[in-house]
């Protein structure tokens, strides 16, 4: 099983594994991590959830689909 967001108006659709991504390039913020060896901090990683959950808050509905 996986999980998208789908726009209630547009119907276009954002996989699991791009929703931070998409949220990002579509208000054009870029985050640098700034933990050891390049990773982000858990700061960084929290404030991307949370980010990411606001993004999707308004016009957004999560759907769960099955594995084709």
């Amino acid at each position: 099983m996986y999980k998208v967001y789908k726009h209630i108006h547009t119907g276009e659709e954002v996989m699991e594994d791009d929703w931070t991504y998409y949220a990002k390039e579509k208000l054009g913020i870029k985050i640098e991590p700034q933990g050891k060896n390049g990773e982000f901090t858990l700061d960084q990683i929290e404030f991307l959830q949370t980010f990411t959950e606001w993004y999707f808050s308004g016009e957004w509905i999560e759907e769960k689909r099955e594995e084709i």
